[in-house]
């Protein structure tokens, strides 16, 4: 079965039906244990957080501000709704001392760390090697050496058991890399206009890759350019 929101596409809920919630047929659970660890599980939540709102709720609220509104406010309301919608959701995840958030679509998986096999004459700082990730073998790179990021004792604030380190694969059109974080955050949304610009004391590096500061929880949070730093992969590594 399938669930559908609006005019939204539907989700292959198969956890449901053969995962953790079902009859727990699903061959896939001898290797990934739990539904959440699965890949279709983590596609579907991202599909859920990145969907538009539907028009037809938007439409409704509209009215019902209109009603309860005069005219001037039904303008500023109206905005505002507009406004709700230019949102975008970051994973967020540490490296040393330095918080970190690429945007959710780009992530396909979270995976225990495993072991890094160098190759001869290829493997320096930035390229470290190749990895094995649920049988396909992908690029692993060090992001701390792109972004400049300096071996940081790691504050107390910080330090959280939500997930250890951990290797993270991200994905842009045909290209996949993978890089270690010490970290992971979840996933959170914010609105495009709490972007602040980012700060001179960051270094140049982690500056250059930064298209603006989120405050989260009280901390500051890079939020970092995907498109400049996929280039810059295809670039130095490829």
């Amino acid at each position: 079965m399938q669930s559908i929101i609006g005019n939204q596409p539907a989700v292959n809920d198969c956890w449901n039906q053969i995962g953790v919630e079902g009859d727990r047929s699903c061959p896939e659970l001898k290797t990934v244990i739990h539904c959440r660890n699965c890949p279709v599980y983590s596609a579907a939540g991202r599909s859920l957080l990145e969907r538009e709102a539907p028009q037809e709720y938007l439409n409704e609220w509209t009215n019902i501000l209109a009603k309860a509104q005069s005219e001037h406010s039904v303008t500023q309301f109206s905005t505002a709704v507009a406004q709700l919608t230019e949102t975008i959701s970051v994973m967020i995840f540490r490296l040393g001392g330095e918080l970190l958030a690429l945007p959710i679509r780009l992530f396909q998986e979270v995976a225990p760390p495993c072991v890094i096999h160098t190759i001869p004459h290829r493997s320096n700082e930035l390229f470290l090697g190749l990895v094995n990730i649920r049988g396909e073998i992908l690029m692993c790179i060090s992001l701390e050496h792109l972004l400049d990021l300096d071996a940081i004792a790691v504050s107390p604030h910080h330090v959280s058991s939500v997930i250890p380190k951990r290797m993270v694969v991200v994905a842009k059109d045909e290209e996949r890399w993978v890089f270690t974080v010490d970290e992971v955050s979840g996933i959170h949304r914010f609105q495009l206009d709490e972007l602040q610009a980012a700060p001179v004391v960051i270094s140049k590096a982690t500056e250059a890759y930064t298209k603006g500061v989120i405050r989260w929880q009280g901390h500051k949070v890079n939020y970092l350019d995907s498109d400049l730093l996929f280039y810059t992969l295809n670039r130095r590594v490829l």
